[in-house]
């Protein structure tokens, strides 16, 4: 009885607390409104200098190992990111060694080094190296210096191209059906965004950084006149980079509207008052201006997660303000003023929905403890979207509800108290609900054993993966082309081994080199990823072959490390270029370029490890081997999705638990209450798995999210289970009493958020999409397990104590 009398006092308190925070906002309308406006305006400030990022940076922290050899990597090769042109010339013979075509190609290659910003060099077949041996010296012949050419000459050329393993499946495709086009930057994104800039006065507008505004000189060049008999199919990440920006902030703007209208026109449906949806969308509209000045104020980027947050907040932040607007609405009835109904909805509703809001901001503030730099952001700025809807909810929302005429007081209260519960027909289905919950508890229970099993087997199936490409829906452009050029060439994902021998000239020792080569074959041999590996030992051995008179048997590696270095040396004093891509200039490390198909990391993982037992089993002969690249880092990425996903739900689930337990003063009520909550996540998490479905850096956050989410629901019904508990002392009338006050608000809410999170459908980015519709699945089960399990384990545990008979 003490621990009743105590929460008992404890609730009081706060709801009384609350209660006079209504009061002071109705009566200090002017002030409040003032304050927000202040708020609103310097947010407003702080977000003007946010911009989208899609780099690698958005991900990694740079203190992670992975990502610092990624950066020595550039620091000692240049740039990786390209913009990839595969081009065709369907209405020529020759198509790209016909003369009028390779003409062209010259000159377009010429233009895009020229005129495209922050290109380093284009590499074509137009002036690619074409190495021949003479005695004494070494002669690098380039289609562009010998032109004009006769079309017998050119193809003679063609028949050079196809001996040279570096050139093919690279810039010609192996049929010669394809040509293609590699610009090479001399930035990355992951560049401070300063140096990003186009025009150093033009600002930080998407279209004058980098990558957006290579992409865009690009297609400018390409959709010249004179190129209209060839087609282009411009990729690679330059292309994919600028297209998935461009896309992210349109469909932030565009989800968040769409979520506005559909919600809007929601909140018309269940509420028919002007002031019961323009409230509630104001509160969410101010919430998201005031985390974008957040993100704005810790001098953070925009990424994809952004995207999900206006849609997010929409059925997160309206959730409050139904539950609120919902009880006024009622006691503005029963009342005929607003003040005091304004007070009494919030002495009911204040507690709980400070409670379901410290519930849902520790469900998406757990994630910030994942190594992924994106999520960790995400979970920080979209607890504080929760925090800034909560309070705009305690304040701002009544302020509106001030204004207005009050109530007649004669009018026919009981019909509009009934319609404010939900009418007849929702009163019959709450009836029914807190019928069955006592009359068959053992049944509900089992049949939600019954899916519990369900989806922990379920869960067992569960994989992690991901595919850049997949974030783009099959119908975009980009992915169209993408795939088109990775089936003609193939490489459009890669990663690097490093080589490093720790001492100048170490690197090119004949017994490294041998080892290299050797390695290179084994990388070869995983041909269900691997495309193409390029390193120094395959130009080298081009130049031995050269020095030979093209006599294959001498596609071989110099036998000394003098004869390499004076290949070398004559090489580059010809105008060869290409050793800088392969080895540094004091040849102390070297770069294996290692192109493959683009798709699942978990292929590029199972062929790494493979790799890594061939190493561990074939020690390099003094030098140390790491892998880097865009490949390398992606399969990180998938330890980082599993370790978010355990460490962040755990956390997410024990600090919810522990939160439910001091709210209610009770373990016991508090371990109970959690058991509904943990079906949402299971029931969804097993279903992916059952339905191959992979969890990639998106849809990790789906516990965390659902957790945080899936508790508010609960949190109301307990607590005005246990305050009509109080009343009647016994729970079959404490259950119709409950279900009949706050079940048409959960329901409303549930609706809410489901339509909010649903309107990814309209989303371009099936990584999106698919989040949005698991989500919602997993709300709509977290309102199945409160209306069927929650009150079922009560009837059956009887946490609140036993039954008070003289009142039954």
């Amino acid at each position: 009885m003490s621990n009743s009398g105590g929460h008992r006092s404890f609730v009081e308190m706060v709801s009384r607390f609350f209660e006079g925070v209504a009061l002071r906002c109705h009566d200090n309308r002017l002030l409040v409104l003032g304050f927000c406006l202040a708020v609103i305006v310097i947010a407003a400030v702080f977000a003007a200098g946010v911009r989208f990022d899609n780099s690698f940076e958005a991900y990694f922290d740079r203190e992670d190992p992975l990502y610092q050899a990624f950066l020595q990597f550039r620091e000692d090769f240049g740039s990786d990111e390209i913009a990839y042109i595969l081009y065709a010339a369907p209405k020529h013979e020759h198509g790209p060694f016909d003369v009028s075509v390779m003409e062209r190609i010259a000159g377009l290659t010429s233009v895009l080094e020229r005129e495209v910003p922050f290109v380093d060099r284009a590499l074509s077949p137009a002036n690619a190296e074409l190495i021949e041996g003479a005695p004494g010296e070494l002669i690098i012949h380039k289609i562009e210096d010998l032109l004009p050419l006769t079309q017998d000459e050119l193809l003679d050329f063609r028949e050079k191209f196809f001996s040279k393993p570096l050139l093919v499946n690279a810039l010609v495709s192996r049929d010669g059906n394809y040509g293609a086009i590699i610009l090479e930057m001399v930035l990355a994104s992951i560049d401070p965004p300063e140096m990003l800039k186009v025009d150093p006065d033009k600002g930080y507008s998407l279209n004058n950084l980098y990558p957006q505004a290579t992409f865009n000189k690009i297609e400018e060049i390409l959709a010249r006149p004179q190129y209209d008999d060839l087609v282009f199919y411009h990729t690679a990440d330059v292309a994919l980079n600028a297209n998935y920006n461009v896309i992210a902030q349109s469909e932030s703007a565009k989800l968040g509207i769409i979520a506005f209208l559909i919600i809007g026109a929601a909140l018309v449906l269940f509420f028919f008052r002007p002031m019961g949806v323009i409230g509630p969308l104001a509160v969410v509209f101010l919430a998201i201006l005031m985390v974008t000045g957040f993100v704005g104020l810790m001098g953070w980027n925009f990424d994809l997660m952004f995207t999900i947050l206006p849609a997010l907040m929409v059925a997160v932040g309206v959730a409050d303000a139904v539950h609120f607007y919902s009880e006024f609405k009622v006691f503005h009835l029963q009342t005929g003023e607003r003040r005091a109904a304004l007070a009494r909805a919030m002495y009911l509703v204040g507690l709980p929905c400070l409670f379901t809001s410290i519930t849902t901001m520790a469900g998406f503030a757990s994630m910030s403890i994942s190594p992924i730099k994106a999520i960790s952001h995400f979970a920080v700025y979209s607890a504080v979207g929760v925090a800034c809807a909560f309070l705009l909810t305690m304040t701002l929302l009544v302020v509106f509800l001030s204004f207005g005429k009050s109530e007649p007081s004669k009018r026919d209260i009981k019909q509009g108290i009934k319609k404010a519960r939900g009418g007849k027909v929702f009163l019959s289905a709450a009836a029914w609900i807190a019928s069955i919950n006592v009359r068959r508890p053992w049944l509900l229970v089992g049949l939600w054993a019954i899916l519990f099993v369900f989806g922990l087997a379920g869960m067992t199936r569960l994989k992690v993966d991901s595919n850049f490409l997949n974030e783009f829906s099959e119908e975009l452009p980009i992915r169209i082309v993408t795939e088109h050029t990775d089936n003609v060439m193939g490489g459009a994902g890669s990663f690097s081994y490093i080589f490093d021998a720790h001492e100048p000239g170490g690197i090119i020792e004949p017994q490294l080199l041998a080892y290299i080569d050797r390695f290179a074959g084994e990388v070869e041999k995983q041909d269900s990823v691997v495309v193409k590996v390029n390193s120094v030992t395959d130009l080298l051995k081009d130049i031995n072959r050269s020095f030979h008179d093209e006599d294959d048997d001498w596609y071989a590696l110099p036998d000394s490390r003098a004869l390499a270095a004076q290949y070398i040396l004559l090489y580059e004093m010809s105008g060869g270029d290409e050793i800088a891509t392969f080895i540094t200039p004091d040849q102390t490390r070297a770069n294996m370029e290692v192109r493959c198909k683009l798709m699942e990391t978990s292929y590029f993982k199972k062929a790494i490890e493979q790799l890594d037992v061939w190493l561990a089993q074939n020690p390099p002969p003094g030098m140390d081997i790491s892998i880097t690249g865009m490949g390398a880092l992606w399969v990180q990425l998938l330890d980082y999705i599993v370790q978010s996903q355990i460490r962040g739900f755990a956390l997410a689930f024990v600090v919810i638990t522990i939160m439910m337990c001091i709210v209610f003063q009770s373990v016991r009520t508090g371990i109970i209450s959690m058991i509904p909550n943990l079906a949402p996540i299971v029931v969804v998490l097993g279903a992916m798995g059952w339905a191959g479905i992979s969890l990639d850096y998106v849809k990790l956050l789906i516990a965390c999210v659902a957790i945080g989410i899936a508790v508010d629901d609960c949190v109301h019904t307990v607590t005005r289970f246990r305050h009509e508990f109080d009343i009647y002392g016994n729970y079959q009338k404490a259950l119709h009493a409950t279900l009949r006050d706050v079940g048409r608000a959960l329901f409303i809410t549930t609706a809410v958020l489901v339509m909010g999170f649903s309107v990814t459908v309209f989303s371009v980015m099936d990584s999106l999409v698919h989040f949005g519709l698991l989500v919602a699945g997993a709300i709509s089960i977290a309102l199945l397990a409160d209306f069927f399990l929650l009150p079922a384990l009560f009837v059956l545990t009887k946490p609140f104590g036993p039954e008070r008979k003289q009142q039954s």
